[in-house]
């Protein structure tokens, strides 16, 4: 695990910056304090940040080929790589390491780009192709590494980790992205390869870039696809529960690979329960478990209110509990500075608490993150399968049905799913997220100047239903497929990599091993949503593992009380963001209608909590990117 940063300059001649390039790379050495590497060549500059987990002694980067061409600076783990590199010994190659980023350089070699389908882990690299004077950059499937790009005016092409490692350069312009803003206020996080800069895009998950001479291309390798509904294989339930239980051991196994001691995060519910259960079966050695609480909001707090795992007879192991409380505010503030584009959430800040105490102990903990994406356990699965009938009435119809029977104002997010569109797209989606309702409230805090900007650009979204045999698919497995190519890297491997690596710890999340995701598409909804109990299959498959009271436990989830932080005394810190000065020569919100909003929810007459959190990261955000870009 680690930082990497770089350029490549569209002039093969031209010589590097080394100043710009050591910037680059030290502004992330919390991404990998234990050493550093860089590579400079006629037109191109690598750098690298190490996190040493697998081959400590000779596993320094940049990488390279046998013969020098070829140049690589790799952020992630390769979960398959043993069986590579045998495989690549036998064809020839000549490896100067053990580290598992080795296989792709010689990968590379045989295969070109095509060397991202033979890999098996989590990954963001960059590969400079001496010969072919191309630089070469890729993401894995499912996004759990991030990499960004910009182009300067002159052409070259920065790309980093980290957004900030790009603005250190101090060659890109810091204009603001208004598209962000509807994505924010839509979401509460900016669909990729959108950041909050207009200039600095992401990668998306999936896909490759090429840059060669000025020129920028950018491919997808992957896709997520599912059965067509009357082309499925006919498998029983029993059969599916050994198949799926047989792989979640293979790979909790392989999220096991490391050359230092892991741990693991621990909740109350059955996602990180049945990791750490698996774990147990791969090591004489006690799993050391983290989890974490909140003293202020015990509402919020589900692992005092329920037994976690280590509570049960049989599993005794030992577990730290980390207590969120409103003095820990500042770490939302140091979150907006690691996790640079703004949410509507502070699930970063209690993250990063949950972070601070785990690295104190180990560099690599597992965790339970993915698999209400890959098995289906959100909510809204289940309440778009109660609702989705009347989704064909006409909405003022609906709309006068939750008002006869008040629900509108006693259920506003069930409200806001019924009154969803009929058709299976991104307005559907957005409104089971229930960030801010049909009406959105974008249209009255934004200020003129902003709103103007959002009109003159509308923001047209890539598609992420344009694949070929989308409306054949079931709706469950519709949501599955927008929820893992927004909402899942976009914000919540996004979340779970800047919270941790702001503490130098690499967070591994076995139910997003693209074969396990694979496999799972194959599993018939009826099967991973039964009798409306959700994730039914995965659950049926760890009964053996698991006591059941945590087996069929209903899900939580983590969510941080900003509702209840925002109505309590504010820091000055936070009340000095929201001043009407600040706002103003900021200039991105009315102060009268943020105020009133502040004010209407801390007087108990409505929740505006995600619209006020959007607001407040914006503020802290222009703080730290636009006026400068320290911590």
């Amino acid at each position: 695990m680690c930082g990497i940063s770089g350029f490549v300059h569209p002039d093969p001649y031209q010589p590097v910056d080394m100043g710009i390039l050591r910037r680059m790379t030290d502004i992330m050495r919390h991404r990998g304090p234990d050493g550093e590497g860089f590579y400079s060549g006629p037109g191109a500059g690598l750098g690298f940040r190490r996190l040493s987990i697998i081959d400590l002694e000779t596993g320094d980067q940049p990488l390279s080929n046998e013969n020098g061409s070829l140049e690589l600076i790799c952020n992630g783990e390769i979960y398959n790589y043993v069986e590579l590199r045998k495989t690549l010994v036998q064809k020839g190659h000549f490896f100067q390491t053990k580290s598992d980023a080795e296989v792709i350089v010689h990968l590379y070699e045989d295969y070109g780009v095509e060397c991202l389908t033979h890999l098996r882990g989590m990954f963001a690299f960059a590969l400079w192709d001496t010969d072919k004077q191309q630089l070469f950059l890729a993401r894995d499937r499912l996004g759990i590494k991030p990499i960004h790009y910009a182009v300067a005016k002159d052409g070259t092409l920065y790309f980093a980790s980290e957004q900030k490692s790009i603005l250190i350069s101090d060659q890109i312009q810091r204009d603001v992205n208004a598209q962000a803003f509807q994505d924010l206020f839509t979401f509460g996080f900016i669909l990729a390869p959108k950041t909050l800069f207009q200039h600095i895009h992401s990668v998306p998950p999936g896909h490759y870039v090429l840059y060669k001479h000025g020129k920028v291309s950018i491919s997808r390798y992957w896709n997520l696809s599912f059965p067509e509904k009357d082309n499925r294989r006919a498998d029983s339930e029993d059969v599916w529960v050994e198949r799926l239980r047989e792989k979640l051991k293979e790979v909790v196994s392989l999220h096991m690979q490391s050359d230092v001691p892991v741990g693991a995060w621990l909740s109350g519910g059955i996602d990180s329960s049945a990791v750490v259960s698996l774990m147990r079966g791969f090591t004489d050695i006690p799993v050391h478990t983290f989890s974490l609480g909140f003293d202020d909001s015990p509402h919020f707090d589900e692992v005092t209110s329920q037994k976690t795992l280590d509570k049960f007879p049989g599993f005794d192991f030992p577990n730290e509990r980390v207590a969120f409380n409103q003095s820990h505010f500042d770490f939302f503030l140091k979150g907006i500075w690691h996790h640079e584009d703004p949410t509507s959430s502070g699930n970063h800040a209690t993250r990063m608490l949950l972070a601070q105490a785990s690295a104190s102990r180990f560099k690599v903990v597992l965790t339970g993150e993915g698999a209400d994406e890959v098995f289906g356990g959100y909510p809204w699965y289940r309440f778009n399968a109660l609702l989705r009938p009347f989704a064909v009435l006409p909405r003022s119809m609906r709309r006068m049905m939750l008002q006869l029977t008040g629900t509108l104002k006693q259920r506003p997010w069930s409200s806001s799913v019924f009154l969803a569109p009929h058709k299976m797209n991104l307005n559907r989606y957005a409104d089971f997220l229930g960030a801010f309702g049909r009406e959105n409230i974008m249209d009255g805090v934004l200020s003129d100047q902003w709103r103007n900007h959002i009109s003159d650009n509308p923001n047209n979204y890539l598609s992420v239903t344009d694949f070929d045999l989308y409306d054949h698919w079931h709706d469950f497995e519709k949501i599955q497929y927008m929820e893992t190519k927004t909402r899942l890297a976009d914000y919540i491997v996004r979340g779970l990599d800047r919270s941790t690596m702001a503490y130098s710890l690499e967070a591994r999340v076995p139910f997003l091993d693209h074969e396990l995701v694979e496999l799972c598409t194959q599993i018939p909804p009826s099967l991973k949503m039964k009798y409306l109990k959700e994730k039914y299959i995965f659950r049926k498959s760890m009964a053996n593992h698991l006591p059941p009271e945590i087996t069929w436990r209903k899900k939580r989830g983590l969510a941080a009380p900003n509702s209840d932080w925002l109505r309590s005394e504010l820091p000055e810190h936070i009340k000095y963001y929201f001043s009407e000065p600040q706002l103003r020569k900021k200039g991105y919100f009315k102060p009268p209608i943020v105020r009133q909003l502040l004010n209407q929810h801390r007087e108990g007459q409505g929740d505006f909590s995600r619209a006020l959190m959007v607001i407040l990261s914006v503020q802290i955000w222009d703080d730290l990117f636009i006026q400068g870009c320290k911590p």
